[in-house]
């Protein structure tokens, strides 16, 4: 007789009864928060058709997903997000339903990636949204409710970093660097991890010194507290 071990995939856990009940505990306390601001919960199936979730990944994403042939022989693959499924999700339900339309999703998702601490194959992920409209009111209504889901954490003196892809294309057309946008940003979005003098002189040998300055300048504003948790 072959004894089988207990054994778990590399990358997945077992979550045990104190763990898990710290876990609830936090889900509960985070939908409040959504409920509180009109999200509403969905769910998606966690297998999907992988045409529908290469459609929108891309690069590293493509090379992590776990993709395999069903006893029917269609191509299906596990969500590595909670987006792409939810654009699905629109597209197939736009008729029932309304817009603006709030939602929240908290739910496992999947990632074949080298697995390291704090970081699993399988994880939580929670997503909340707002689609059909394109305004400021809405994308205040985002920031107060991520402000309102820390403080329902117990988390305080949070410090919000907003970006705005379309505000800093316009500014990097205005200074004349408009071609290099992409590179810009790619270079931008490592600030935080190298620091301020080598993304300034990285952006200088895309831009020059002068605009690598206003550009270093203008990602680093900072303005009066947002809110104070």
């Amino acid at each position: 007789m072959n004894l089988i071990s207990p054994r778990v995939l590399k990358g997945f856990r077992d979550i045990l009864p104190d763990s898990e009940r710290v876990r609830r505990a936090l889900t509960d306390r985070l939908e409040a928060a959504f409920r509180q601001f009109g999200y509403v919960p969905i769910d998606t199936p966690t297998l999907e058709y992988t045409e529908v979730l290469l459609g929108k990944g891309g690069g590293e994403t493509d090379k992590q997903i776990f993709r395999f042939q069903d006893h029917g022989g269609r191509d299906v693959a596990l969500r590595f997000d909670l987006t792409v499924p939810f654009a699905r999700y629109m597209a197939a339900h736009l008729n029932e339903l309304y817009t603006p339309f709030r939602r929240y999703h908290i739910g496992k998702a999947y990632r074949g990636e080298n697995t390291q601490r704090g970081r699993y194959r399988e994880f939580v992920q929670c997503d909340f949204d707002i689609v059909g409209v394109d305004s400021a009111s809405a994308d205040a209504d985002i920031l107060l409710t991520v402000v309102e889901a820390f403080k329902a954490l117990g988390i305080e003196h949070i410090e919000l970093r907003v970006a705005h892809r379309g505000l800093f294309s316009r500014f990097l057309g205005h200074l004349g660097a408009g071609e290099q946008s992409a590179e810009v940003l790619r270079t931008v979005d490592k600030l935080r991890k190298v620091g301020v003098e080598t993304t300034r002189s990285e952006l200088a040998a895309l831009v020059g010194d002068e605009k690598a300055d206003r550009v270093v300048e203008f990602v680093s504003a900072s303005g009066m507290p947002f809110f104070s948790a």
